[in-house]
């Protein structure tokens, strides 16, 4: 399953992710955190920019109101969806937690049923509501960018794949938009069948725009996930030419200049880079070390997959 939603419990007891647990047991389109309601456990546990956070307010370390205030100010997280549990019945309390930009307030006993529909419905508002390709379905920049974060701040070992069709453009001008918008589709489709298939639990596409794709992988499967796109690509892309020009081997498109110019039938390069060579601190390194191996990819003919690598491993 690909593109997890992302759920933190800030509990100091394990009542609600044992809960959690036990309803989305078969549900595996989520993962549920646990952290304590303390400031050191509570800004890590923010630092992975859940997607949605549940708060127990009872036998908290540090009051309630005082912990959804916390999560406020986090600038990733100050409009992630909080629902809060409690065992009071107070109308007042209800009041305090909406003015703390609280969304939800669930009162104890939890129905189960009313508490796991809760849940699921305020992630699909949230998915439907998020910044995605109209094109593809897939998330794309803002999500892009968490998904980093989170695996920054996580103890793992991880790859990135930046993936870009070359000589797109040139077919888009011989071939038209929508003609080009179908090879966009085509290409999304691979990466998510391929990695659907050969990939992790937690594993996450994005489409950065154009023609230009993202893969957050476990390293484990990452360099088999990104050979096996290129071959899959090269299987398929002569459906979207004429048997002319594929028989030639190349399109002829104006360039800038106005002169016809030869432009070879469209390649895919996806350039790989990890965090066992180096350690990296923000979502901007990794952006710019995959578009420098991206970089030299594009400069190698036909299509190929490329990872960075150093000459000695991280420890």
């Amino acid at each position: 399953m690909i593109n997890n939603k992302y759920v933190l419990i800030v509990d100091d007891t394990t009542e609600i992710i044992n809960l959690t647990s036990k309803l989305f047991n078969k549900n595996k389109g989520f993962v549920f955190v646990r952290c304590e309601s303390n400031t050191p456990a509570l800004r890590a546990g923010l630092q992975a920019v859940p997607d949605l956070i549940i708060v127990n307010a009872d036998n908290l370390v540090n009051d309630v109101q005082s912990v959804c205030e916390y999560i406020r100010k986090s600038k990733e997280n100050n409009i992630t969806p909080i629902i809060v549990t409690a065992t009071t019945r107070d109308e007042e309390f209800k009041l305090d937690m909406l003015k703390c930009k609280v969304e939800f307030v669930i009162f104890k006993p939890l129905n189960e049923g009313y508490f796991y529909y809760t849940i699921k419905n305020i992630s699909n508002l949230i998915s439907s509501n998020r910044c995605i390709s109209a094109l593809t379905g897939l998330p794309g920049n803002v999500q892009i960018e968490n998904e980093l974060k989170r695996r920054i701040s996580s103890k793992s070992q991880y790859a990135v794949l930046y993936i870009d069709l070359d000589n797109f453009k040139a077919y888009n001008d011989k071939y038209g938009f929508m003609n080009g918008d179908e090879v966009i589709k085509y290409t999304s489709d691979i990466i998510q069948e391929t990695v659907q298939k050969m990939g992790a639990r937690g594993d996450f596409v994005g489409h950065i725009g154009g023609d230009d794709f993202v893969c957050i992988l476990d390293l484990e499967n990452a360099r088999k996930i990104g050979r096996r796109i290129v071959k899959e690509f090269d299987s398929g892309i002569g459906q979207f030419y004429t048997e002319e020009d594929m028989e030639k081997g190349y399109i002829r498109v104006l360039n800038r200049k106005g002169k016809l110019e030869k432009f070879a039938i469209m390649t895919i390069t996806v350039a790989m880079i990890s965090n066992i060579y180096k350690k990296y601190v923000t979502s901007l390194e990794i952006g710019e070390e995959g578009a420098s191996v991206k970089k030299k990819g594009k400069a190698i003919e036909g299509s190929v997959f490329l990872e960075d690598k150093r000459k000695t491993r991280l420890s």
